[in-house]
């Protein structure tokens, strides 16, 4: 921390004390499935989070230098829109993979379509399955809380040139468009211990005592009645 810049906050800080987006994981594991398919990390190395070295960033990165090329970038891009709390949260997450310069423009023009496909039979495939919400309480490492359409809109921008080290190179950029539903992010939240009204303290996880009453009514038939009631009830918190 310096203190010409003020306090640095940190991204643990946050999650430590407040409940932010359903979308927070989405670009991390995002990446973790990208990095899961071994073609992806011969083209671009091993995916480590948090790492400046390696040629993944989850951010829109343009320091890359020529010696690391080719590189990704995977980042939430555009507007992002809220239509209601009952309804969904959508955005776009961008990809931009930046290409060696010395490459021939024929060659270049074809790879880069054959990148675009790849991505295209990537969102189409269980990679990307995994990561939907059907259920809450469903689990799965690469799952995004509400997350309830990924890839059902691409969109290819060819031809496109960047700065990198002075040097003019291409790049491949895909849009990605992906749809939260946020009825199913709230249920989420009370399986994670919390409320819509107050998502940002667990208030749920220490409930041990269910209570209740019986009323009796008031009746003609002499019989007697026999009703056994257990004494205690065990809750469970999943």
């Amino acid at each position: 921390m310096s203190g010409a810049f003020g306090k640095t906050i940190k991204q643990a800080d946050l999650d430590l004390a407040f409940l932010t987006t359903p979308g927070e994981d989405l670009v991390p594991k995002l990446l973790m499935q990208l990095a899961s398919l071994p073609a992806f990390t011969a083209l671009f190395g091993p995916y480590k989070p948090a790492n400046n070295q390696q040629r993944w960033a989850e951010y829109q990165r343009f320091d890359w230098s020529v010696r690391q090329l080719p590189t990704i970038n995977v980042f939430e891009s555009q507007t992002e829109e809220k239509q209601s709390d009952n309804a969904y949260y959508t955005g776009t997450v961008s990809i931009q993979i930046f290409w060696q310069p010395n490459q021939r423009r024929e060659d270049l023009r074809q790879m880069q379509t054959t990148m675009k496909g790849i991505i295209q039979n990537f969102f189409s495939s269980d990679y990307v399955k995994v990561m939907m919400d059907e259920i809450y309480f469903i689990q799965r490492p690469a799952k995004v809380y509400g997350l309830n359409e990924f890839g059902k809109q691409l969109t290819w921008s060819p031809n496109v040139e960047g700065l990198v080290e002075n040097e003019m190179v291409p790049i491949t950029i895909v849009d990605i468009r992906y749809r939260i539903d946020l009825r199913a992010w709230y249920r989420a939240l009370e399986f994670m211990n919390r409320t819509k009204e107050n998502p940002f303290v667990v208030t749920l996880s220490d409930l041990n005592t269910i209570g209740g009453e019986y009323d009796g009514i008031i009746g003609t038939d002499p019989s007697d009645v026999k009703v056994i009631v257990p004494d205690q009830i065990t809750v469970a918190n999943p």
